[in-house]
Parts: C-alpha cells; sequence; structure tokens
C-alpha cells in the first residue's frame, strides 16, 4: 500500500488484496466463520479479476472500510460508515457518476463530501438489495426467453433507453446519449450477458446481467418489458427462468437491486424465491 493521504486512505497494492479479501468476505469481521458477505460480491470479483488498483482503503493501516471506482464513473463502498469523509474524497478524485451500494456508507459518503465538491447535486434513492439462493422458484418458467443477438440491438437499445426515464435515472436520453446506450448494449450482448423475452417474433423485453462469476455469482439488472405487454407475467417470468438456470448452472448466488417504491416489483421478486437482505442506496449525478 502506498503512504497515507491527507485523508488517512491507502490505494490497495497487490501485496493487500488477500487481507483485504478475507474484510470483504467476512463483512469486516461482521460475519461469522464460513459465511461471507453476498453483498459485497460485486467488490469480489473485481478484486479476482485483479482490479485492486482501483480501491481506496479507510485507515491505510487497519481498514474497516472501502470503495471501489469503476471505470465508467460507477463507485461502490463498503464496510464502516465512520470513513464517510475520507472516501468522499476519493469517489470525487474518481469524479463518480453513479453511487451504489449498502445506504449506511453511501449517506455517509454523500454527507462527508458536501454540496461544494459536486459538479451538480447528486438525486439519491432507496433501493432493496435481494438475493436468490438455492431454494428459488423452480415454477413459472418463460419459454420465450432467449439470449440476445446483434440483430436485437435497435430494440435493446429502444428498451435501455425507455427504462433510464421509467427508473427515474434521468431525463429522456438524447440521440448522442443513445449511440452509448447502444454501444454498451451490443458489448452486454457480445458477452452473452443480455437475454430478450420474444413474443410473435420479436422482442418484447430484456434482462441483463451486471454480474456473472462462478467464484461470486450473478447479478440480474436492466429489466424492462414494453408497456403494451405488461400485466402477463413477463418481467417476474423472465427473472424466475434466468435466476433458476443460473442457479443450476452452478452459480453460487444470485442478486438483484430494485427502487424501494416499486412494491410489484419487490413482490414478483419475491415469488421468484428471492429475498429481502436490507437497504442499498443508488445516487446519480
Amino acid at each position: 500500500m502506498t503512504a497515507t493521504s491527507a485523508t488517512g486512505t491507502r490505494r490497495l497494492q497487490a501485496h493487500g488484496v488477500e487481507h483485504v479479501t478475507a474484510l470483504l468476505e467476512s463483512d469486516f469481521g461482521r460475519l461469522s466463520r464460513g459465511s461471507w458477505a453476498v453483498g459485497n460480491h460485486y467488490l469480489l470479483d473485481a478484486l479476482d479479476r485483479g482490479e485492486h488498483d482501483r480501491f481506496v482503503l479507510w485507515p491505510g493501516d487497519d481498514p474497516v472500510a472501502v470503495v471501489y471506482a469503476g471505470p465508467t464513473g460507477t463507485v461502490v463502498p463498503a464496510g464502516d460508515p465512520a470513513a464517510g469523509s475520507a472516501l468522499a474524497q476519493a469517489a470525487e478524485d474518481a469524479g463518480w457518476r453513479i453511487l451504489i451500494g449498502d445506504a449506511p456508507i453511501c449517506r455517509a459518503i454523500l454527507a462527508g463530501a458536501g454540496r461544494a465538491l459536486f459538479r451538480r447535486k447528486p438525486s439519491a434513492r432507496e433501493q432493496r438489495f435481494m438475493v436468490a439462493g438455492p431454494a428459488a422458484a423452480q415454477t413459472g418458467r418463460l419459454e420465450c426467453l432467449r439470449r440476445a443477438r446483434r440483430d436485437d440491438l435497435d430494440q435493446l437499445t429502444d428498451f435501455a433507453c425507455r427504462l433510464h426515464v421509467e427508473d427515474r435515472m434521468g431525463p429522456p436520453i438524447s440521440r448522442t446519449g443513445r449511440a452509448a446506450v447502444r454501444t454498451r448494449m451490443q458489448d452486454s450482448v457480445d458477452r452473452g450477458a443480455t437475454w430478450v423475452v420474444e413474443r410473435d417474433g420479436a422482442p418484447v423485453g430484456k434482462v441483463d446481467l451486471s454480474l456473472r462469476s462462478r467464484r461470486r455469482g450473478a447479478q440480474i439488472a436492466g429489466v424492462f418489458v414494453a408497456s403494451e405487454w405488461r400485466g402477463r407475467g413477463l418481467a417476474s417470468g423472465a427473472v424466475t427462468t434466468l435466476t433458476a438456470d443460473l442457479l443450476a448452472d452452478g452459480f453460487p448466488v444470485v442478486t438483484l437491486h430494485v427502487r424501494s417504491d416499486n412494491a410489484p416489483a419487490i413482490a414478483a421478486y419475491t415469488r421468484a424465491g428471492y429475498t429481502d437482505q436490507g437497504a442499498w442506496l443508488l445516487a446519480l449525478r
């Protein structure tokens, strides 16, 4: 690890990865031996991939909190909310666009930064972090769910742009912005991380994976069904089917997060075998 900064933080070096991995797996000592912190699986996967240089620790000598800054402006913290002020500076240095993670430390980072540091005032909303394990529902499968192809890209781009507005991520995406969304969706399709719900030979919905790790599990994201096809159980069926297939394929756990005020979605995910593991926070700017 490098020298301590003015805020008491240190950037993680390769020789400290094993120790920080153990801290994240045990949720900084809060979990008993033999269990691991599923809520930290995104961070653990980043360490597994060798992205240790994107982690900042606080305090540097004996960390009780960390923050990971992804290459696209997504920042994910974990640990003690007392790290808020120090990790707020690290997040600002990374030029964050999306802050997401356990609610207490995310709120502490927002409070610790102060409005003067931000380019614009962030908006934040509570999410529920939900987990499906081996007991997830095996019924209600959706046979019209398939892997997305490149010839689906126009429809997938439209779905992603509509979801951006419906999920209160921001105003409608501009034409220039749509090109970036298309590029992101093409990357997801090429990685095999997007599925489409098909009806009458055309996509009417989609589901993405934001994490797919044989060691750490999978995370479902980007669930969308076109408005004219809603009310037919397509979204819940797609999530049920994909969750069951991932678990059957050996993934240890499947997770997702959903807006706390989206009661229909929470109910659908509960029927699919997901359990609510607590509050997360999603902040955007």
